[in-house]
């Protein structure tokens, strides 16, 4: 069977279910093609970083594929990926705009944490912002700020605690990837997440048509979600 052939059977197998373990039989067969997207920038950015947003990217590939435009399902994944650019972009980018300042606490933790294990040591300033590729001053600030309060911190969730940078952050649309379509609702009005409206407590019962236990629960849910997603680098 070829390559091509195992890959839409895969698909087929997918489409018919939408079942998770079938989307994940097929991410996993079409890990070379995925990680060979992500080694082409890997050495602009941090890889946990970029296998993840990759991810997601693999993901929508799927999901949009339709194989009766001629076109292979590696070679639609692929195009997909290069999307990975503006994800390097977005981040060196950042680094040199002083008015951008709601660059995701989570990517930052995501590439200390890495540097950590890969070093055996705490990262400094410099490797950390060669790493991500933003400025040694912004990686100090960063650190303090992290250190001074905790991302997700005790309580309910708090979008203030949660700085996003935009929708190319990879923990964050990881994570939002794979929440139900009510609880991404509810995200994006908690957060501004996609450009979204944020709402108060008394407008999310409204519109959700929750109580006020209800929406506090949804909020630890949340919290609880990407408090994982960090400790495991999604």
């Amino acid at each position: 069977m070829s390559q091509r052939t195992k890959d839409l059977e895969l698909w087929r197998q997918w489409n018919r279910t939408k079942n998770q373990q079938d989307l994940q039989a097929l991410l996993d067969h079409l890990q070379p093609v995925i990680s060979g997207q992500v080694s082409r920038w890997s050495g602009t950015l941090a890889r946990p970083m970029l296998e993840m947003r990759a991810k997601v990217l693999a993901v929508e590939a799927i999901k949009s594929y339709n194989p009766n435009r001629g076109a292979a399902l590696a070679t639609h994944v692929t195009n997909q990926l290069l999307k990975l650019s503006r994800t390097v972009y977005s981040h060196t980018q950042a680094a040199r705009l002083p008015e951008h300042k709601a660059v995701g606490m989570a990517s930052f933790s995501v590439a200390q944490d890495h540097l950590r294990s890969e070093l055996g040591r705490d990262p400094t300033h410099t490797e950390i912002a060669d790493s991500m590729g933003w400025s040694t001053p912004r990686v100090a600030a960063f650190q303090k700020a992290f250190e001074r309060k905790e991302l997700l911190g005790s309580g309910e969730f708090n979008p203030s605690m949660f700085p996003i940078a935009d929708e190319e952050d990879p923990i964050v649309g990881f994570v939002y990837h794979d929440m139900a379509p009510k609880t991404q609702k509810l995200f994006e009005h908690i957060t501004g997440y996609g450009g979204a409206p944020v709402l108060s407590n008394t407008q999310l019962m409204r519109k959700f048509k929750m109580t006020q236990g209800q929406i506090s629960y949804q909020k630890r849910k949340l919290k609880t979600l990407f408090q994982t997603a960090l400790k495991e680098g999604v």
